[in-house]
């Protein structure tokens, strides 16, 4: 996979903790944007105001009722992610893909994803739409699932950007003491 996010990010974000691996950190808090029925196994993610029809992801998640929670940074959304099993963590995560996209053509850096026009975005299933605030911008948000040890799916997350994710190619990593300087800040 040429792309995944951040997972010491994710952990952070969702556990409303302070981030310390950016500078300034960063400190997590959490809205309940609310629920999302599933009643066809099949949950989309975008801009619910976009001229495009919402393309539904391929990967099928369990029937039932969900969470919507966001991470902000500040007063910046950083994650959006909708939580299938409270009691599982995810051991991996993997693009969200529609049936006209393969994670095989995806270059180091690129991802598939959506663009914000209308200050909106969502997770949607079945005519049942949770939509929250989201920046204006030409950037593509990348959802991803979130999968168990035993290959299940728990998750699904939108990176909203404000963290670097984590490419193919390593990122550059600041020296112990600039990290350790960070804690103190």
């Amino acid at each position: 996979m040429s792309y995944a996010p951040h997972p010491e990010g994710l952990r952070s974000a969702f556990a409303a903790e302070r981030f310390t691996s950016e500078e300034p950190p960063l400190q997590f808090t959490l809205v309940e944007a609310g629920r999302l029925a599933v009643s066809t196994g099949k949950v989309a993610a975008g801009d619910p105001q976009s001229e495009e029809p919402l393309a539904p992801f391929t990967q099928c998640v369990p029937q039932g009722e969900y969470p919507v929670t966001l991470a902000m940074a500040g007063a910046r959304l950083a994650y959006a992610r909708v939580l299938f099993d409270a009691a599982a963590d995810a051991a991996h995560w993997y693009p969200a893909l529609t049936a006209d996209q393969d994670a095989r053509t995806l270059q180091p850096g690129e991802t598939f994803g959506y663009t914000v026009h209308s200050g909106n975005a969502c997770f949607a299933s079945d005519g049942n739409t949770v939509s929250f605030a989201a920046e204006v911008d030409e950037g593509r948000h990348a959802s991803y699932f979130g999968y168990n040890s035993a290959g299940r799916v728990v998750a699904l997350v939108t990176d909203f950007g404000i963290i670097p994710a984590v490419h193919s190619e390593p990122l550059p990593r600041r020296s112990w003491w600039q990290r350790l300087l960070s804690i103190f800040k």
